[in-house]
């Protein structure tokens, strides 16, 4: 019988969701990560409200192509049909990855878009991180609105809540949300010295390093 979603997906989706969690980009268990297996079409997800310090593969939540769960014992994510929108809306992402940066968050509650002042935040967020308005509910009209509001950027901010960042590999979803953090952290130092140049316009694929 054949796999559901791929055994390695599911590990390196453990494995980045300890390293996030342990770089204190979410408190506790909030935030989540997904991933679509290039093969099946299914969607693996991070369960709801569960420690990531003790969460192995076989903690995820299976997905099928339109969120119906086909696989794993636990409830999927709160977000979970959020990361099947974006799925459906962008073919060329394989994970989907929302954590709640400390930085990124400061300017999500000013409303105040991220700009790219370092060229990691620039290959990382693929120009300005801009900020989604606070919503109450995560639904398929949240989706997207946030599609539209983040356009060609790599990331988008939901206002006094997170950051969410798409990619083609569990891997590079986590590497873009630790650059995109960065970035705000030294936006957020820049600012108290004064007015900082910005990399607008700068393409990211003109940054080889």
């Amino acid at each position: 019988m054949a796999e559901l979603v791929a055994a390695e997906l599911r590990r390196s989706i453990t494995v980045a969701m300890r390293r996030l969690s342990a770089s204190s980009l979410m408190p506790a268990s909030q935030g989540n990560l997904s991933a679509r297996d290039r093969d099946t079409g299914n969607v693996v997800i991070t369960p709801h409200a569960y420690p990531y310090e003790d969460m192995t593969p076989d903690d995820l939540v299976v997905l099928g192509p339109d969120g119906e769960q086909i696989g794993g014992r636990l409830d999927p994510s709160y977000d979970a049909l959020l990361h099947v929108g974006v799925y459906k809306a962008r073919p060329e992402v394989f994970a989907v990855l929302h954590t709640e940066p400390p930085y990124v968050n400061a300017f999500g509650a000013l409303g105040r878009d991220i700009l790219p002042v370092t060229t990691t935040g620039l290959k990382s967020a693929n120009g300005t991180t801009p900020i989604m308005p606070f919503r109450h509910r995560r639904d398929e009209a949240f989706t997207t609105e946030m599609l539209e509001v983040m356009g060609d950027s790599h990331g988008v901010v939901w206002q006094n809540h997170g950051l969410l960042v798409v990619a083609d590999t569990v891997e590079n979803a986590a590497e873009r949300t630790i650059g995109i953090e960065f970035n705000a952290q030294v936006m957020h130092l820049a600012l108290r010295a004064g007015e900082p140049q910005t990399l607008e316009r700068v393409g990211a694929d003109m940054i080889v390093a």
